[in-house]
């Protein structure tokens, strides 16, 4: 694979006709809804037939029962794991678990190992409240770590993933506790227990997001950890990158020097977030998909700019009452992540879609990254 990055002046034909490829092929690598219309400094994916064997390294996606169709078939053939959204722990420790047999059978299909994921999620998001909760009632999970494996083999999965976030800083050690608790009835049962990280710097950093995290003690008990180097750019922040280069090369030598590579698995996103400008505190931005914010930025006109220390793509549109700006992923910014988790010798990539096809995103991946099968 090859990114080209269009200029002023390209269109689909012109491109395609520079590298001897068909139009109707890089419109659909590429997802363009209009293929009449290039943005400058639109990243484009190439199948040029000009690639090195992939490298083998550990593929993890975090999925919901939902996933479009597209997603999964052309995902999951590639995965080595696959944490499946949707589980539910109570603040009693009770455990819901998804409906998700069809994506169980399509996992199972693809010899991907399927993980259960539970988090502190609640209605309005991470909650920190009812982690807290659950912490603090030992017999109750000492009771649900007892009653998971066999949970886990009646629902057809090989583990399970913690995804608790915006924890209580004075949780730290509880929730090192809970994961230990966890981690001995699983490995004694056969099963996997994966730890999703928020990333941090130093051990004094205490940011919301991670105050409640003890990377050390949470890595130590874990199989694997993944660590979550995206979201720095969101609904609920100032405009900037989702996942900017710098900061996320700074997390990972963080976590390098407490936790052995080699169980470390780099998050990559596929989502952007638009802001209105001029942006004030408090004020939401809005999720999208990549391959929305494409659209738009070639529906409006926009040319899309790269910033160098993020590795990020972000454009600005819209009238001068109504202007707006976008951060988004690309080929380019994706690339860049996967070259970090390469140079620091991590164990592989976890993918985070929203549910969502990228193409373009994937292709590059698969055409550097093969994902390992663990059978």
């Amino acid at each position: 694979m090859e990114i080209y990055i269009a200029r002023p002046g390209d269109n689909l034909p012109s491109v395609a006709r520079s590298f001897g490829l068909e139009a109707e092929n890089i419109q659909r690598l590429n997802q363009l809804s209009d293929p009449r219309r290039l943005s400058p400094g639109l990243s484009l994916v190439l199948d040029t037939g000009q690639t090195k064997t992939p490298r083998s390294v550990e593929l993890c996606a975090a999925l919901s029962p939902g996933a479009e169709g597209e997603l999964l078939e052309e995902l999951l053939p590639g995965l080595s794991w696959l944490c499946v959204r949707g589980g539910a722990v109570s603040p009693q420790a009770q455990l819901g678990l998804p409906e998700a047999g069809e994506l169980l059978r399509l996992a199972a299909e693809h010899s991907v190992q399927p993980l259960l994921s539970l988090s502190n999620l609640a209605q309005g998001g991470f909650s920190s409240l009812l982690a807290h909760r659950l912490f603090t009632q030992p017999d109750c999970v000492r009771d649900l770590a007892a009653r998971l494996p066999q949970l886990l083999d009646e629902g057809g999965y090989r583990g399970v993933e913690l995804n608790f976030q915006y924890l209580f800083a004075f949780d730290r050690d509880n929730y090192s506790r809970f994961a230990l608790m966890l981690a001995r009835s699983l490995h004694a049962s056969g099963h996997y227990l994966f730890v999703s990280l928020a990333p941090k710097t130093t051990v004094t950093e205490e940011s919301p997001l991670c105050a409640g995290q003890d990377h050390q003690a949470l890595g130590r008990c874990a199989d694997r950890v993944i660590l979550l180097c995206h979201d720095w750019g969101g609904p609920f922040t100032a405009p900037q990158a989702i996942s900017p280069a710098d900061r996320a090369a700074a997390a990972i030598s963080y976590a390098s020097s407490l936790i052995p590579p080699g169980k470390t698995l780099l998050s990559l996103s596929s989502v952007g977030c638009s802001w209105d400008l001029p942006w004030r505190q408090g004020e939401e931005g809005r999720p999208l998909p990549c391959r929305l914010a494409a659209d738009m930025a070639i529906s409006t006109g926009a040319e899309i700019k790269f910033d160098r220390s993020a590795q990020a793509p972000f454009f600005t549109c819209g009238s001068q009452a109504c202007r707006r700006v976008v951060w988004f992923e690309d080929a380019r910014s994706l690339s860049s992540r996967i070259s970090l988790a390469e140079d620091a010798a991590l164990a592989g990539l976890s993918l985070r879609t929203g549910d969502r096809l990228y193409r373009p995103g994937l292709s590059l991946l698969f055409s550097r990254c093969a994902g390992e099968k663990l059978i």
